[in-house]
């Protein structure tokens, strides 16, 4: 079983959460259209919070963002961009869905485009090229693109209204999902005064968000609007086990309530366990009883783990077996 670590103590006071922001008569949401954008996305109504979300990051050109995955965070940044011109900068740790997303806004008529180490050199170069030449209303980038000199010195020649940041907690060192790329962001934040700079995350602790913006270099004053990310779908449960074999027990009658039979189509399950040697072997002995398996690790290579979040986002898999690493945007 995985141990967790103990928890640091508390943040310093900081402002309350935001409830609701006046938007200035002469602010750019007064005057953008923001329901024409919508419709031109392809949505025909916003969901709650995400329209008081851009109007917040139009008025206020600061935004810390907290909402549960699925409840549409994206749309806080790729609808600005198409109103505010130059190249939105996105920045987002997860290749298969920077994907997703490149694919359903080029489907919509939006160009973007994304760079991540999945790439040749070939088509990295090319990509960056259209960049420069401001072919795309959105650039997505991996965080470790970040500590490239030609791409910051392309930063610095585009016109960027707007930097987002998504999974933003990777910020920060109190979080389990520390990044230490994403560190490099303060800089470029402060290298682009003149970008509105949204930061987005589903699971933020007062102290993580305290984090976000020190490490960002954004004021105190930042709005922070925070949705509920309770989740009543989801339900825990706890046993506690004797031994391995007692644990494979476990785990197999978990599969089988969930999701009957292996190939049985009945959606996919997630088996975590606490280091990378263990994830391999449940893995394996998934697959040998007849499952549909596939690990996720950092330590496997970026295709290998693109593969497995492909595999499971369509519903192909019976199982993804994974440590920590397998969290975000799932």
């Amino acid at each position: 079983m995985a141990r967790r670590a103990s928890l640091r103590v508390a943040p310093p006071p900081r402002p309350p959460d935001l409830a609701a922001v006046t938007i200035p008569a002469a602010s750019p949401a007064a005057t953008l259209d923001l329901d024409a954008a919508l419709m031109r996305l392809g949505y025909d109504r916003f969901r709650p919070g995400q329209r008081e979300a851009i109007e917040t990051l139009l008025a206020r050109r600061r935004l810390l963002l907290v909402a549960p995955t699925g409840g549409g965070k994206s749309l806080t940044y790729q609808l600005p961009a198409t109103l505010l011109g130059g190249t939105t900068l996105v920045v987002s740790p997860l290749v298969s869905l920077m994907h997703d997303q490149v694919a359903a806004l080029a489907a919509r008529g939006v160009a973007a485009t994304f760079l991540a180490a999945t790439l040749d050199g070939d088509e990295a170069r090319r990509r960056m090229q259209g960049i420069a030449r401001g072919e795309f209303v959105l650039a997505y980038v991996a965080p470790e693109r970040l500590a490239y000199p030609g791409f910051r010195s392309l930063v610095h020649d585009l016109a960027i209204p707007l930097l987002a940041i998504d999974e933003a907690h990777c910020i920060s060192e109190w979080g389990h999902d520390f990044r230490p790329d994403y560190l490099a962001l303060g800089d470029l934040v402060a290298e682009l005064p003149s970008a509105r700079v949204l930061a987005c995350t589903a699971t933020a602790t007062p102290v993580v968000r305290d984090e976000i913006l020190v490490r960002l270099g954004l004021p105190a004053d930042t709005p922070q609007l925070v949705h509920g990310f309770a989740r009543p779908n989801l339900a825990l449960r706890v046993h506690e086990v004797r031994g391995e074999a007692d644990l494979h027990r476990t785990v197999d009658d978990a599969l089988r309530e969930a999701l009957g039979a292996p190939r049985s189509g009945r959606g996919t399950a997630i088996v975590y366990a606490p280091t990378r040697r263990q994830t391999d072997e449940e893995t394996a002995r998934l697959q040998a009883a007849g499952w549909r398996a596939a690990a996720y690790h950092a330590g496997l290579d970026g295709t290998a783990r693109d593969l497995a979040q492909r595999l499971f986002q369509e519903g192909a898999l019976d199982a993804v077996v994974a440590t920590n690493a397998f969290g975000m945007g799932i």
